[in-house]
C-alpha cells in the first residue's frame, strides 16, 4: 500500500467532503418534493410568531392577503397560513390580521417571503433597541423574515392600530 502526499490527501478529502454534502442536498430536496405532491399544489405556508414587549402572545388565527385583484383569507392550519399558488405570481401582498387588542396591517410585502416563518415584535412601551427613535411604540411592527440567509428584517409604522374595548351592556 501507497501513502498519497499531503496534497493528495487533502484533495480526496476534500473531495469526499463536497460530494457528501451535495447528496445530503439531493436528499433534501428529494423529500421536499415528495411533501409538496404529498399535500397537493398548495404546498407553501408560513408562520407568524409575535411577541409583545419582548412576551411571545397568542399569534393570529387567520390572516386576509390584499393584492390588487381583491382579498383572500387564510385559517391557521396546525402551526402556518398556506398560500394559494395565484398569490405567488404577485411581486407584493398586503397581509393584515387581528390579535387580541391589535389590527395590524403590514403593505408591500415580498411574495417571497411567505415562504418560511416570520417573527412579528411589538412594544407598548419603550425599552430595548433597534426601534427608531421618531417611531410610536403603540403603532409600530418589526418584522424579521426567516427563511434565507441573510434574514431579512422590516419596520412599518403606522401598522397597528388599538381595537376598541368591547362594552360590556
Amino acid at each position: 500500500m501507497t501513502e498519497l502526499a499531503l496534497p493528495q490527501a487533502l484533495n480526496l478529502w476534500h473531495g469526499s467532503v463536497v460530494c457528501g454534502l451535495g447528496l445530503m442536498l439531493c436528499a433534501g430536496a428529494t423529500a421536499r418534493a415528495q411533501a409538496v405532491e404529498a399535500n397537493g399544489a398548495q404546498s407553501t405556508c408560513f408562520a407568524i410568531h409575535v411577541r409583545l414587549n419582548g412576551n411571545l402572545v397568542d399569534g393570529p388565527k387567520a390572516i386576509t392577503y390584499k393584492t390588487k385583484n381583491g382579498e383572500q383569507t387564510a385559517l391557521l392550519e396546525g402551526n402556518c397560513f398556506r398560500v394559494p399558488d395565484t398569490l405567488l405570481k404577485e411581486e407584493t401582498v398586503d397581509i393584515f390580521f387581528t390579535l387580541p387588542n391589535d389590527k395590524i396591517y403590514l403593505s408591500s410585502i415580498s411574495t417571497g417571503f411567505l415562504a418560511g416563518p416570520w417573527d412579528v415584535e411589538l412594544k407598548d412601551k419603550h425599552f430595548g433597541r433597534g426601534w427608531p427613535k421618531h417611531a410610536r411604540n403603540k403603532e409600530s411592527c418589526n418584522v424579521v423574515f426567516h427563511g434565507g440567509e441573510p434574514e431579512r428584517g422590516m419596520f412599518q409604522t403606522p401598522c397597528r392600530t388599538p381595537l376598541l374595548p368591547k362594552s360590556g351592556r
